[in-house]
């Protein structure tokens, strides 16, 4: 059974779901009606129930994704579309130490802690105060603080606080990466790898070329591209709106210097 504290999806339909927390008791007020939640107690996920106006909810439990997609945003996030990828492609796993810089709204800090855990560490580095507090907030609610380290820091001026070579990957969301660059070399294990989350091509440009000339290689950039398709009695279509362009992913391998 649900108890308080839970973290619950309730489902109506893809326009009216809700990302909450269970407290104590109370209601829970949608545009479908009010739920009262001392029912919801009675019951456990995929469970139903009802609001006031009997319009039914389904009781879900949350994806990574649906977690990642309903933090209070102060910024701009990584959609699931590109968080799979980059996963992917670099080196993360139950235990591994990796460096965020630029946690934004700690949407992606949230997706590296659930695969790092139960002993890894996501040390994230941010410039704005208001941003981090934020960020720690959201990773809580997921229940992830644990494995989060929180800097407020600039990289860029201060550098990373890690040691050399003691990092699995590195994953940057900065207007101008290529800045740090050289630093990211220092604590990145040999061979392993950086992702660069980059909005234009010349970022790219400007990026590829500095990593090259520090110490990087396998350097390659790729575009995701989402596209849901509509399964009805009717007839089965693509949706009108897809999830294009969000960003350019620049992924890199340090190798050593002899």
């Amino acid at each position: 059974m649900l108890k308080p504290n839970d973290l619950i999806l309730l489902y109506h339909s893809e326009n009216a779901k809700y990302l909450i927390t269970l407290p104590e008791g109370g209601e829970f007020q949608t545009h479908k009606g009010v739920i009262k939640l001392d029912e919801i107690f009675q019951k456990d996920y995929g469970d139903e129930v009802f609001t006031h106006k009997g319009e039914k909810f389904y009781i879900l439990k949350p994806t990574i994704a649906d977690i990642e997609m309903k933090v209070k945003r102060t910024t701009t996030i990584i959609y699931p579309k590109d968080a799979g990828f980059i996963l992917l492609k670099t080196h993360i796993f139950p235990g591994a130490k990796v460096v965020e810089v630029g946690t934004g709204s700690g949407a992606f800090t949230i997706v590296l802690a659930n695969f790092i855990r139960p002993n890894g560490i996501v040390s994230s580095y941010e410039i704005r105060e208001d941003f981090l507090e934020n960020a720690k907030e959201n990773v809580r609610r997921a229940g992830l603080e644990n494995n989060v380290v929180f800097h407020l820091r600039d990289v860029v001026k201060e550098g990373f606080l890690e040691e050399e070579n003691s990092v699995d990957s590195v994953y940057i969301d900065l207007p101008e990466p290529w800045e740090i660059a050289q630093e990211v070399y220092r604590i990145l294990k040999g061979g392993h790898s950086l992702i660069s989350l980059n909005p234009n091509v010349e970022q790219i440009q400007k990026t590829f070329r500095t990593l090259e000339l520090v110490g990087f290689t396998r350097i390659k950039v790729y575009e995701i591209l989402e596209r849901e398709i509509l399964v009805r009695y009717s007839g089965t279509r693509p949706k009108e709106f897809s999830i294009t362009h969000t960003a350019y992913l620049l992924f890199a391998n340090k190798i050593n210097k002899r």
